[in-house]
């Protein structure tokens, strides 16, 4: 199975990249194919509302760093999204990733009919500054009920907070771990 990992923190060893990146080890050390996208190192644009997707039933056709990511995605059968909180709320390049996903949802007869295969397994993974592990799980599950919205299924959602470590062997990266162990 292949595993995309999309990390939106613009700090390649930040705890949300770090965490997620135990996810990917444990996707890949279980044999499945993992491919990361680090939207730090990307041009991803904003979604244009030019309505193409909609009008051809496709993938967005934007040409940004987002081009390939759109097959992988149509092939994978687990996602890793990762991000930190800035303000109480998801970090804006995966706001502006999760946007982009306006083209995998079609309307029929007033229903939201999503236009990639079902079942597709999603783990959230946040950093926050805050203590409470529960401060911003509003925000997170908003996000992340985007993806569900789309047909996808969230299996778990990791958060670190200031007082959550997350060296090696910490309880978070065991976690972490087996998340990805048992996608």
């Amino acid at each position: 199975m292949k595993v995309l990992g999309i990390l939106g923190s613009p700090h390649e060893h930040g705890p949300s990249s770090t965490v997620a990146r135990e996810v990917l080890r444990g996707a890949a050390e279980a044999g499945h194919e993992v491919k990361i996208y680090a939207l730090k190192d990307m041009n991803v644009r904003g979604c244009q509302a030019c309505g193409y997707c909609k009008a051809h039933w496709c993938d967005c056709v934007l040409e940004d760093d987002l081009k390939p990511y759109w097959k992988d995605l149509q092939e994978c059968g687990a996602l890793v999204l990762a991000a930190p909180n800035y303000c109480g709320q998801i970090a804006g390049p995966m706001i502006t990733y999760m946007n982009r996903h306006y083209c995998l949802m079609m309307m029929a007869d007033g229903k939201g009919i999503p236009r990639i295969h079902p079942g597709i397994q999603v783990v959230g993974v946040f950093s926050q500054g805050n203590a409470d592990p529960d401060a911003y799980r509003k925000a997170y599950d908003w996000y992340l009920h985007d993806f569900e919205a789309r047909g996808m299924q969230v299996k778990d959602v990791l958060i670190h907070t200031s007082q959550t470590p997350c060296g090696e062997g910490s309880e978070l990266m065991r976690r972490a771990y087996e998340d990805g162990k048992r996608l």
